[in-house]
């Protein structure tokens, strides 16, 4: 019996407490983080899986190899952590829970590109703050979200543009220069329209024609085209 034991303590394989640099690989995910993955299954058949983020350790297993599957662990103050890595890699998932597991607290998506949206949550686990980052750097910033709506901003390379998020998803953010506003209108489903106004009068009036086609804004003054601007939905101008 005694050595039968042995024998089957040797046959057991390693689980996710006991992962170090010499039974795991460690694999790269999007947004800077690592994932520990068992080179060898353990007794259910699984790999067993370790990171830690925020100083957080987190476990799990796997049934693929890949460092794909999820991580949970438990935070000091016994909010629960949920790291969901998607089976290609190319999308990590990070959630915070109060204590009873299904309130989110907030939720941080990011990819591959580098491109992240990271959400927060009020006490009853309505959405309050959202920070859309774009993979050229770019962000769009929701603050004061409530029943939907709330502030919106969007940081660009070289200036800013701010105003409101509605309810059905509707984003319209502005930015004067004497006398020219330029607005700026993103639909729900990411579509880009923008519109010029200049309160000035005669020849130096300003006027703007928008194409949705090829996502221009043509910008005229005394009847002549002054200059074409293209905005990409990733915010390039």
């Amino acid at each position: 019996l005694g050595i039968g034991l042995i024998l089957a303590l040797i046959a057991c394989k390693q689980n996710v407490s006991s992962l170090d640099e010499k039974n795991s690989v460690s694999v790269d995910l999007p947004g800077e983080m690592k994932v520990l993955v068992s080179k060898e299954k353990d007794k259910d058949g699984k790999y067993s899986l370790m990171a830690t983020v925020d100083k957080l350790e987190l476990k799990g297993t796997s049934d693929k190899s890949n460092g794909s599957g999820v991580l949970e662990g438990v935070k000091t103050d016994k909010s629960k952590a949920k790291l969901t890595i998607a089976d290609d890699l190319s999308q990590t998932k990070f959630e915070i829970f109060k204590e009873d597991g299904t309130t989110l607290v907030s939720r941080k998506v990011t990819l591959k590109d580098k491109s992240s949206t990271e959400e927060k949550f009020n006490a009853k686990g309505e959405l309050s703050e959202k920070t859309i980052v774009r993979a050229n750097g770019t962000r769009l910033e929701y603050t004061d979200i409530k029943n939907g709506a709330g502030k919106a901003k969007e940081v660009l390379k070289d200036f800013a543009l701010e105003g409101t998020l509605t309810a059905d998803g509707k984003t319209t953010l502005t930015i004067q220069e004497g006398t020219v506003t330029l607005k700026k209108e993103i639909e729900k489903a990411g579509t880009v329209k923008l519109f010029l106004d200049d309160t000035t009068s005669g020849s130096t009036k300003k006027t703007a024609v928008w194409s949705d086609t090829s996502k221009t804004l043509t910008v005229s003054a005394d009847s002549k085209k002054i200059k074409d601007f293209v905005f990409l939905t990733d915010g390039t101008i």
